[in-house]
């Protein structure tokens, strides 16, 4: 295991440790240039802290651990991102407002890319095309991602249903076993919601599959598969989901395509006749919307 996943799913960080493991998650770009006082400065810890956290990770100092973290790093565009926060400020102009937000997204899914674990990814994939019916559960953005994603895999014949709210997940709960999935999506893990889907979920011995940024948080210690996502924004201080929506999106994104490749052939032959109904349809309510909106004029 690589060290970037090390530090995701190390159980044993106190909370100096993890702020420490933050930081270089969060900005790699600043760590690379730090020794340990301004990495203990930049954390709000100590140089000593600094080498206890590098040795729980079985390097004598700072420097060896640099040098094996950042020789496994993305290449360049992924590595010196804006902050994730708040990639602008109100001085900014438009071209290098736009140029930010297109870096920080572009630079969050090449980091992705270079961290994702493919045995876990493919493991997920086997988790949800083995159950008879997928639950899917969110919070914040998640929730929009996921309702794209359930539309796109219940056209291709898999029984999925929403447990994103109470009522949904109330009755869901009575019906989950083993032979359902439960795919969740969350930032830090923490959301009521998924507390609850998770608790129901481990009562009645339902895998579960989580998309998250914390690979070592609550949530992840209850998860049966973890596919995580690069750390790059805070939990709630920010201007929007600008990273973390474009990775969860493409988690999705790779778990639909990998569903769909076990069926491929019967999957793009109802693809091509959707298309050829839908575009015969749209056409008909077109016309017929244009002519009661004259008959009412």
């Amino acid at each position: 295991m690589d060290l970037n996943a090390r530090l995701r799913q190390h159980t044993g960080l106190t909370p100096t440790d993890q702020c420490i493991r933050d930081y270089f998650l969060r900005h790699p770009e600043k760590a690379a240039r730090m020794n340990s006082r301004q990495l203990a400065d930049a954390t709000f810890t100590s140089p000593s802290a600094v080498a206890r956290f590098c040795r729980k990770f079985g390097y004598q100092g700072l420097q060896d651990f640099k040098n094996d973290y950042f020789g496994k790093l993305p290449d360049a565009p992924a590595f010196d991102l804006p902050d994730g926060d708040f990639p602008f400020d109100a001085q900014s102009d438009t071209e290098t407002l736009v140029r930010n937000i297109l870096k920080l997204e572009e630079g969050t899914l090449r980091r992705l890319r270079a961290t994702l674990d493919l045995a876990a990814f493919e493991r997920a994939a086997g988790m949800l095309l083995n159950a008879k019916e997928i639950d899917v559960c969110a919070a914040g953005t998640g929730l929009y991602l996921l309702n794209e994603f359930s539309f796109r895999l219940m056209k291709f014949g898999f029984r999925v249903n929403d447990a994103s709210n109470s009522v949904n997940l109330s009755y869901i709960a009575n019906r989950m076993d083993d032979t359902h999935c439960l795919v969740l999506v969350s930032y830090f893990g923490q959301n009521e919601q998924i507390g609850r889907a998770i608790h129901f979920a481990r009562k009645q011995h339902t895998p579960i599959v989580l998309i998250t940024a914390q690979g070592n948080g609550p949530a992840a210690h209850l998860a049966d598969c973890i596919l995580t996502i690069p750390l790059v924004e805070s939990c709630d201080n920010k201007i929007s989901t600008f990273a973390s929506a474009a990775a969860e999106k493409a988690l999705l994104d790779l778990l639909l395509a990998k569903l769909f490749q076990a069926n491929y052939d019967k999957n793009c032959a109802f693809v091509h006749e959707d298309a050829a109904r839908l575009k015969e349809r749209r056409a008909m309510t077109f016309a017929a919307a244009l002519k009661s909106a004259e008959d009412n004029s």
